[in-house]
């Protein structure tokens, strides 16, 4: 018996490169700030904000013109809270690597030209953070996309779950022919992986086309036809169960 070492090294480099969602939060403390806002993201990753008080968005701008919408861009709507921190959460997905331009666009106390600004894989050189910054400073008065609902990501409120790990056990049989001669082997194999017992539930869904559930103005209501969806650790599972496909099928290389 023998391992297939392409296989391995398949499975290994998907391991390697899964997905992963990257924490973002939005005013906590009352700071006029994204933590972090310099944010790294291969792609595939999800950035997953979260929002404190008072009254925040994030919106999606160009470097160009920073504190006001890019067409097509993401919007999570404005998130009021008094609490600590909302029950709400703002999902995107980094689709490419290039530089993504991010403001607040609450005019009260100007958020935006204040320095509440965020960016994702901007450039060392030129095009920074720290330029954009600057052109946010001196931008014209702050403006939102006209939509009640997000756009170009998921708004949800999150789940109570319980990480499990575990070991998964499993019989792999498989079909060899060598040298002239078909048979069949059977062997136990075994792997760990990571789940998320709940699933947040999603209030709305991102998208320009198709019909969109509505979102109240009351701060941090609803009133929308809920549907699951996995949230962020869930990931956790698929990219465990992939791997661990992925390993299974090297494994059955004889």
């Amino acid at each position: 018996m023998y391992f297939s070492t392409a296989h391995l090294a398949a499975a290994s480099a998907a391991l390697a490169q899964a997905a992963i969602t990257i924490p973002v939060q939005v005013g906590k403390g009352g700071a006029l700030t994204f933590v972090p806002n310099d944010i790294k993201a291969n792609v595939g990753d999800s950035i997953e904000f979260s929002f404190f008080p008072k009254n925040h968005s994030v919106t999606q701008s160009s470097f160009a013109d920073p504190c006001h919408p890019l067409a097509g861009g993401f919007f999570s709507t404005f998130i009021p809270t008094n609490s600590s921190e909302s029950s709400e959460t703002f999902t995107i997905v980094v689709n490419d690597t290039k530089p993504i331009w991010i403001y607040c666009a609450q005019t009260v106390k100007s958020h935006c030209q204040s320095g509440m600004v965020a960016s994702i894989n901007a450039p060392a050189t030129g095009n920074t953070l720290a330029a954009f910054t600057l052109k946010a400073s001196n931008a014209t008065d702050s403006t939102s996309p006209p939509n009640t609902v997000p756009l170009g990501g998921i708004l949800a409120v999150k789940g109570k779950g319980t990480g499990v790990t575990t070991s998964i056990a499993t019989t792999v049989t498989t079909t060899v022919t060598r040298d002239g001669s078909t048979y069949a082997t059977t062997y136990a194999t075994a792997y760990g992986t990571t789940y998320t017992t709940d699933a947040t539930q999603q209030v709305s869904t991102s998208g320009v086309s198709g019909s969109s559930p509505t979102k109240s103005s009351g701060a941090g209501s609803t009133s929308v036809s809920t549907t699951a969806q996995p949230g962020a650790a869930t990931a956790l599972t698929a990219n465990g169960a992939m791997v661990g496909a992925m390993m299974l099928g090297a494994l059955a290389m004889l």
